[in-house]
């Protein structure tokens, strides 16, 4: 008798954990998406971003691509970076630990912004690799978003320079 009570207590709590996940998923992580497609389809749009900044991303002064904020107002250099991260491809998981890592916000020409994670990951493939993660810790991306140009344009542009050179 016991026992069937516990089982009925497991039961109730994986169905209210997988409801409570659900209702989340459906309240938070899904308008979340709406807005970042709404906002990738946007800068498709040449001219459509007006400003770039480049924040720190990870309280390790080493793993940041730059440790102050960078804001990027050359209309040529927004316009290469709108393109790579349009040109963004679907990649796969598989990577050692990032070299840096920054916040990207784009200061769009319609007055929203646009916030998201950028990595340079050198992986078995290409060790120019790059992601781009849109979605937030909660509402992560299934896969990540690669360039293999895009990392070592932001490196140039701001005067990064990795240990060893």
């Amino acid at each position: 008798m016991k026992s069937n009570k516990l089982l009925i207590a497991a039961v109730l709590i994986f169905v209210l954990i997988a409801v409570g996940k659900g209702i989340y998923e459906r309240n938070v992580c899904n308008p979340e998406w709406r807005t970042i497609e709404q906002n990738l389809d946007y800068i498709k749009t040449t001219n459509s971003i007006v400003r770039i900044k480049l924040y720190k991303s990870n309280p390790d002064h080493d793993m940041n691509l730059v440790n102050d904020t960078v804001t990027i107002t050359n209309t040529d250099d927004i316009e290469m970076i709108r393109k790579m991260i349009n040109g963004t491809y679907t990649g796969t998981w598989h990577r050692p630990i990032a070299s840096w890592h920054t916040q990207m916000q784009l200061i769009l020409h319609n007055r929203r912004t646009f916030d998201f994670s950028v990595s340079k990951i050198g992986n078995d493939k290409s060790r120019d690799m790059t992601h781009v993660y849109f979605g937030s810790g909660q509402c992560l991306d299934s896969y990540p978003n690669c360039s293999e140009t895009l990392g070592n344009y932001l490196e140039n542009l701001t005067g990064y320079q990795t240990k060893g050179k």
